[in-house]
């Protein structure tokens, strides 16, 4: 679960950092890269629960 939890949060900054250069789906990059980044650190979370 932590694997899939660093690949949200990585893909999730990837998507936020590249809306910088695509003004036209801004917003959509935006919502859709904040969303994994939430949801990495929820698994990354997850995984720290249920290893303790």
């Amino acid at each position: 679960m932590m694997s899939l939890g660093v690949f949200c949060v990585v893909a999730g900054v990837s998507m936020a950092a590249g809306s910088l250069w695509s003004p036209r789906y801004r917003a959509i990059l935006e919502v859709m890269g904040g969303s994994l980044f939430m949801g990495g650190l929820g698994f990354a979370g997850a995984d720290f629960v249920l290893a303790s």
